[in-house]
């Protein structure tokens, strides 16, 4: 009896140690689920690497819609409160309120003065500034004066760069639009400008009010 039970007990082992060995993954599955498994890992980083590429695009268009922004606001709010004073230059010669001159390589292709300034530290000056906006080197740059005659120059602030072809056109108070800004008198300013120019590949028009109040 002994015997019999030791050889049934054998055979259950050597049974279930076959059905274990039947169970198992052969190498051919091992190499097909590995194949799988790093398809499905580059699929996975390509698309994370998608993920990071589209963010890097999303931000340096909204980097470009912000500068944009803030050059549209900053022209907005000094064109709007331009006033028609003519200024003195260091030699004590009066100037036109209004000057526009066209141009690369460090010109200015705007100059004019503006009310509304702001003053924070109560210095003794007046509420107008002088203002010019330039184009160098395909750099455009906002300057502002000390004193509204004469005085030092601020370091110009950059707003854009990347610009091109850049144009100028003027309403005058005919209601015409003219490229090149003439006035009759000293203190003479434009109903609008018109500013076009090219960043980058791609075109732009902003058309600003000048002086609202100005008759």
């Amino acid at each position: 009896m002994d015997i019999d039970h030791a050889i049934m007990a054998g055979a259950k082992y050597d049974r279930g140690d076959s059905i274990n060995i039947q169970g198992g993954f052969t190498l051919v599955e091992m190499m097909v689920a590995l194949f799988i498994f790093s398809l499905l890992s580059v699929a996975g980083v390509a698309l994370l690497r998608g993920a990071v590429d589209s963010n890097e695009v999303t931000d340096a268009k909204l980097s470009d819609m912000a500068q944009m922004q803030r050059l549209v606001s900053l022209m907005e709010a000094d064109l709007s409160q331009a006033i028609p004073r003519p200024h003195r230059d260091e030699e004590g010669g009066r100037v036109a309120a209004f000057i526009s001159e066209t141009g690369s390589g460090g010109r200015g292709f705007l100059f004019f003065s503006r009310g509304g300034q702001s003053n924070i530290n109560n210095k003794p000056r007046s509420n107008m500034q002088r203002i010019s906006y330039q184009l160098n080197e395909g750099r455009l740059e906002r300057r502002q004066y000390e004193t509204t005659d004469g005085g030092s120059i601020s370091e110009p602030a950059e707003l854009l760069d990347g610009i091109s072809d850049l144009e100028l056109r003027f309403r005058d108070k005919r209601g015409q639009w003219v490229s090149n800004w003439q006035t009759e008198r000293l203190s003479d300013l434009p109903r609008a400008v018109e500013l076009r120019f090219e960043q980058n590949g791609r075109k732009y028009r902003h058309v600003f009010l000048v002086g609202t109040g100005y008759l």
